[in-house]
């Protein structure tokens, strides 16, 4: 039942998810980024009410949502500037609202990681969305990742016998994490062909394997977040998906690492 939902979600949401990532506007894209960082932000807070753990949730709200806007009006420069004074508001603003002490360095460290983990992350899909051909390569993350997403689940639950970290996240293999990373470049090979014939075969190969084992971490990431609050899923948005932050937790560390390995792969394409 529960994959039958799975399955159903996807086929609903993906055509016009797919038709949005390729023909949206710069704007539009940027206002889809910014739902999603605030439906995540949410859901991240909503998280560590379990524990009783507090932020500094307006300047952390603020901090989050201005870094997709700066990633949009200027470049990666802005992106890091945005970030650093962020870093700044946040720790004067903890400064003054910790009524105690021993509260201080955890609003702190919550506050920054919601900022980093989340807004931050994101931000570079803005960056990718703006490069030369920035659609296509939207698609083509998308594509790896959830293709990578897909072999791993199924890898794990047909063939997974060595779990990969079962404090974490019982459910995950090492033979999972092997589909994983096979079903990711083997995507990154045969969409880059029809997508972005420019990409050569190691490049893609280069590419795939970092976006999936990037995928891999960041959903370990959100997966220590919950088993440490209790928690099974970040939300109940998406039928048999969980919430927003359980759909795009792989996207988190993916974006940056593709960005930047265009970048390095690719110098042109940060110009």
């Amino acid at each position: 039942m529960e994959q039958a939902k799975r399955i159903a979600s996807a086929l609903v949401l993906l055509p016009p998810l797919v038709f949005f990532l390729l023909h949206a506007s710069p704007v539009l894209f940027l206002i889809l980024v910014l739902v999603v960082i605030g439906l995540s932000l949410h859901e991240y807070f909503h998280i560590l009410q379990h524990v009783h753990l507090s932020v500094c949730t307006y300047v952390t709200w603020l901090a989050a949502l201005a870094l997709p806007i700066m990633a949009h009006l200027g470049d990666v420069r802005w992106l890091s500037l945005t970030l650093f004074l962020s870093m700044v508001a946040l720790t004067i603003s903890v400064m003054v609202l910790a009524s105690q002490a021993a509260h201080f360095f955890p609003m702190l460290v919550y506050s920054v990681f919601g900022v980093l983990f989340i807004g931050w992350t994101l931000s570079h899909l803005i960056l990718l969305r703006l490069l030369p051909a920035g659609p296509w390569y939207m698609l083509f993350l998308c594509a790896v990742v959830w293709v990578g997403d897909t072999a791993a689940m199924y890898v794990g639950k047909s063939l997974g016998h060595h779990k990969m970290a079962p404090a974490i996240s019982p459910g995950k293999t090492w033979e999972g994490a092997i589909g994983c990373v096979i079903g990711g470049v083997g995507t990154a090979v045969v969409s880059a062909g029809f997508w972005l014939p420019d990409l050569g075969l190691w490049q893609c190969i280069m590419l795939g394997l970092g976006i999936s084992l990037a995928a891999q971490l960041s959903d370990l990431g959100e997966s220590m977040l919950k088993r440490y609050a209790g928690v099974k899923d970040s939300g109940g948005l998406i039928p048999g998906h969980g919430g927003m932050l359980d759909r795009i937790d792989s996207l988190l560390f993916a974006a940056p690492t593709l960005v930047y390995a265009l970048y390095v792969l690719l110098p042109a394409s940060s110009s």
